[in-house]
């Protein structure tokens, strides 16, 4: 009986929800449990197994809203503002934070060819679609490149200001992984501390001079990544 009663609560919730816009809320989990005839807790049960699936999200002190379908995004190199307008989603980025240093991980360094005393530009920021936190994001590029990459620059599509500069980037090299969020990321992304993140590192080179060095966090139940594969005798940094 309780089998029953908690696949009757799935298939009812999960109905409900397939009819909502993105962004529109359930009913109460209490006027769920009236309607469907089940018990509270078997409400609760249904609406977990809908988080999973990426329905819907449970927010405190909101309650639970329908998601969007993950955006598909093709992995290349080209602005992440372009490719949330292709969904029909209107682009935002937040800066987060803009520093202009010589001080920077070794491996941006390594990545970007750059000596000790060379000064980069780290920009953490915040891409959303539609109000929508779709990735957290920590890019560094050469002072020497882009002298006039301001923060208020930064709020823009960093791959147009690229190709203004003629350094559209023609090559480059990606590494994703996958695993659980950062209490940062948890925050900032809006996502469960069990959702799994997916972590894109990439090194984009123009003419062969490193432009940009980027990690990227995405959260994995809003996106649907795809690969473009073509044979290549070499990569940009070997």
């Amino acid at each position: 009986m309780a089998r029953d009663s908690g696949a009757t609560a799935l298939e009812g919730v999960r109905a409900l929800a397939q009819g909502l816009a993105p962004g529109e809320l359930l009913p109460a989990e209490r006027a769920l449990a009236s309607q469907l005839g089940v018990a509270r807790m078997t409400v609760r049960a249904a609406i977990d197994v809908l988080e999973r699936e990426g329905l819907v999200r449970t927010r405190r002190g909101v309650g639970t809203e329908r998601l969007a379908p993950p955006v598909s995004l093709q992995v290349r190199l080209r602005s992440f503002a372009s490719a949330v307008r292709e969904h029909g989603m209107r682009p935002e980025t937040r800066v987060l934070s803009y520093v202009r240093s010589t001080e920077r991980p070794a491996e941006v360094s390594a990545h970007l060819q750059l000596d000790d005393d060379a000064e980069t530009v780290h920009l953490r920021r915040l891409r959303l679609g539609d109000d929508r936190p779709l990735a957290l994001e920590d890019a560094w590029l050469p002072v020497s490149l882009v002298p006039q990459l301001d923060r208020e620059a930064a709020e823009g599509s960093l791959y147009e200001l690229l190709e203004r500069l003629d350094l559209l980037p023609t090559e480059g090299v990606e590494v994703v992984t996958a695993a659980l969020p950062s209490p940062e990321e948890i925050a900032v992304l809006e996502i469960a501390p069990t959702y799994p993140v997916l972590r894109l590192s990439r090194t984009a080179v123009s003419d062969g001079v490193p432009v940009e060095f980027s990690r990227v966090t995405f959260p994995a139940d809003r996106y649907e990544l795809t690969f473009p594969l073509a044979e290549r005798l070499s990569l940009p940094l070997g």
